[in-house]
């Protein structure tokens, strides 16, 4: 009878700590459920979508931003419906919604823009905000650009001025990129590409040398978005200054300065200046055209700019465009103009452009060699 009843209080004990154990696992449950709300911030006058709006539950350190959609999604602990959702950024009126009261599943925000007097702090405001969306567009960048080796085609342009001498030559290319746009600095890139021309014409007379000459390797580098030293680098993104120059439904173009040209951030050894602007398309977050200035020193076609010779200074304008094959992008046409002042030897101009019709990531026909190569 003692065996019995000492072996009841132990069961008495053991089911109070059961009890007890699943009340807690109970209430913590109940404390850690989430409420997950889902919507897009607007502008209450255009209707477009409004991008980086800082999101926040009052009183509270949880919160989100908008993404580039204006989207955003939030958790909410169940044990904080009760409180407000506020919404703000630099230029609106702020706005905030009880979260008890929220009951659609995918809701709007519209809010309502104001008067700023204050012009530095939207300036501010608008650089962080470009910077936020070139961040995207490399967050992206394998899923949006050939990240495998493919091949294009098209037609190259070089003409070359001096005093009162113009050399004028086409040609059609077959090019090979054995990496894709799998970024890397220039050097290398140079030994990634492979390309034959055909149907050359020139209306001036070369030698054996000058037939192989050509600039094409050297155009090729302003594509900023298949070579890494340029503006198109988060590493470098703190040496410019990032406006939102204009926007649209469809787009955004961003004005960029290079406070601290260098090499590792404009590709050239002696730049002086650098800036642009790049236009970067919102439905995917590509970059699909970018027009930009460099000052350079020592120009070189070889090498962009040497260290010491030739003396000379040189105005370089480029022009870019993308375009989506088969879901990806890649380079449409690169046109660049470079005004070269040289005291010694003469001022010179180069006009060069590369305009593609085809490109083929799917079965590339492969390359091997070039026509002119040299680092």
């Amino acid at each position: 009878m003692l065996y019995f009843w000492g072996n009841y209080k132990k069961l008495r004990i053991m089911l109070k700590k059961l009890i007890l154990t699943l009340a807690m696992s109970t209430v913590s449950a109940l404390g850690f459920s989430q409420t997950v709300l889902e919507g897009v911030v607007t502008d209450s006058k255009t209707g477009e979508a409004m991008p980086f709006v800082n999101i926040a539950i009052s009183g509270e350190t949880i919160g989100t931003i908008s993404d580039i959609n204006g989207e955003f999604k939030l958790s909410v602990p169940e044990n904080l419906t009760n409180r407000n959702l506020a919404f703000s950024s630099v230029g609106y009126s702020p706005k905030s919604i009880k979260i008890s009261e929220i009951t659609d599943s995918h809701f709007e925000i519209k809010l309502q823009p104001v008067d700023l007097k204050i012009e530095e702090v939207v300036i501010t405001d608008k650089s962080e905000a470009g910077r936020k969306v070139l961040k995207n567009v490399l967050e992206k960048y394998e899923n949006n650009y050939v990240n495998k080796d493919f091949a294009y085609s098209g037609t190259y342009k070089s003409i070359y001025k001096k005093g009162t001498v113009t050399r004028n030559s086409t040609y059609n290319f077959n090019a090979y990129d054995s990496e894709g746009y799998n970024r890397s600095e220039k050097s290398n890139a140079y030994a990634a590409l492979n390309y034959k021309f055909s149907n050359i014409t020139r209306d001036y007379k070369v030698n054996d040398f000058e037939t192989g000459i050509n600039t094409f390797d050297f155009t090729s580098t302003f594509d900023i978005m298949r070579y890494e030293l340029n503006v198109m680098n988060s590493y470098n993104f703190s040496d410019f200054d990032f406006k939102i120059k204009s926007e649209t439904s469809e787009q955004y173009v961003i004005e960029f300065t290079c406070n601290k040209p260098k090499l590792a951030n404009s590709g050239a050894l002696n730049t002086e200046k650098y800036s642009g602007t790049i236009t970067v398309n919102k439905s995917d977050n590509a970059v699909t055209a970018a027009n930009y200035t460099m000052t350079v020193k020592n120009f070189s076609p070889v090498a962009l700019s040497l260290k010491n010779s030739p003396q000379n200074i040189a105005t370089i304008n480029c022009k870019l465009s993308y375009a989506k094959n088969n879901n990806k992008y890649a380079i449409q046409s690169i046109e660049t103009e470079i005004d070269v002042k040289n005291n010694s030897e003469g001022d010179y101009k180069i006009s060069d452009s590369i305009i593609l019709n085809s490109v083929n990531y799917k079965i590339p026909g492969k390359i091997f060699g070039k026509v002119f190569y040299s680092r």
